[in-house]
């Protein structure tokens, strides 16, 4: 007779089987669902990191982004200044120069703000570079922040699904081999699983990259600030020193413009008297021939006498002595009218020069004026020792 064992046995077996695995399978899921747990917490965690790192970032590439436009007006200042530098040359280049009088001080001060704004725009240009590749910078970084971001919540999601499920699986009991067959899939990913600590070095890199950019941020909205001050303070001081040397060029000119006024005044009043001395000169002459034609009448008419009484008497001698007088001080009045007339022509002479010294004095006055009160006023009152003065508005 066939041995064969015990049906009751067999199925008190398969029942304490059925019950341990189900059991065995109870503790495993419940681990499951706990790791599936700690799994939401930290990726809840990371996720309020990323938030939070967001979020500062956010505040960080907005300040970089106001230090960018506030930069944009600092160049625009800076060029309005240029332009005043260059009217300022542009009317300087009608002065004439006279000796020492109004130095060329005032344009070598020019230049130097010439340099200087030059120098200014092409630092500002290379700052404008710099933070334009900062905010690309912050941008990839706050994108590879976002998807992260992203991922992160839709695992959350997919994995407090999958929580959920365990609970539903409680409620819903799967039914004994008498019942359907149990279909299961070895639920192979569609793509390659990352490591446990590949996903750890990912998110901690993105964090970090992130906080690097915003302190990268930080020091270059400092070094610009710096910069900012420190080349609307260079230029401040050079216009004061350009509106110091202008001044001072203006009184010295208008000192020199006093002097050939006085000068020239002088002049008209030597003038003034020589050609009195002309005219008196020749009044004397014009009086001098009178009698000088009267004695030539008379000794003509004594040397018309008949023979012995052609002699040299009193009369002849007091005659030839009037003559004689006459006739030098003709030669002394007429010597003392061309010597008159050089010294008249000689005053003529010195005072055209001095006139022409005093024309372009006062040219140059009027000048230096209209730099002074008119184009140095157009220089950005922005520019301040204390840096660009820029509304919140702009």
């Amino acid at each position: 007779q066939e041995k064969y064992d015990d049906p009751l046995q067999i199925v008190r077996h398969a029942r304490a089987a059925v019950k341990e695995a189900n059991a065995r399978a109870a503790r495993m899921q419940n681990q499951t669902t706990q790791q599936l747990q700690q799994r939401v917490k930290d990726l809840k965690y990371w996720s309020n990191e990323i938030d939070r790192e967001l979020q500062d970032m956010k505040d960080e590439n907005e300040d970089l982004v106001r230090c960018y436009r506030r930069l944009g007006l600092s160049l625009e200042i800076t060029g309005k200044a240029g332009r005043c530098n260059e009217s300022c040359f542009a009317v300087r280049r009608k002065k004439v120069q006279i000796g020492d009088v109004g130095s060329d001080r005032v344009d070598q001060e020019l230049h130097k703000e010439k340099d200087l704004v030059s120098e200014s725009t092409k630092q500002m240009k290379e700052l404008g570079a710099v933070i334009e590749r900062q905010l690309e910078t912050n941008q990839a970084t706050r994108k590879a922040m976002i998807r992260d971001l992203t991922l992160k919540q839709e695992a959350i999601s997919l994995d407090n699904r999958s929580v959920s499920m365990g609970s539903e699986a409680v409620k819903n009991s799967l039914r004994t081999p008498d019942g359907d067959r149990l279909e299961y899939r070895d639920g192979a990913p569609l793509q390659r699983m990352s490591e446990y600590q590949e996903w750890i070095e990912n998110t901690a890199n993105n964090l970090n990259y992130s906080a690097k950019a915003r302190v990268n941020s930080r020091k270059i909205g400092q070094r610009m600030l710096q910069v900012l001050r420190e080349l609307a303070q260079q230029m401040r001081n050079e216009a004061i020193a350009i509106e110091s040397l202008l001044k001072d060029s203006i009184r010295t000119w208008t000192e020199w413009r006093d002097s050939l006024q006085a000068q020239v005044a002088g002049k008209d009043k030597e003038m003034r008297s020589a050609d009195a001395a002309i005219d008196e000169i020749t009044f004397s002459l014009k009086q001098k021939g009178g009698p000088l034609q009267v004695a030539l009448n008379r000794q003509s008419q004594r040397g018309l006498r008949p023979g012995i009484e052609l002699c040299n008497d009193k009369a002849q001698y007091a005659l030839h002595q009037e003559l004689m007088m006459l006739k030098s001080s003709l030669l002394a009045l007429e010597n003392q009218l061309d010597k008159s007339k050089e010294s008249r022509k000689r005053l003529g002479a010195e005072r055209d020069r001095l006139k022409g010294k005093l024309e372009v004095c006062e040219q140059n006055l009027v000048i230096d004026n209209e730099i002074l009160r008119v184009i140095r006023s157009t220089f950005p009152p922005e520019i301040q020792l204390t840096g660009f003065l820029l509304s919140e508005t702009k």
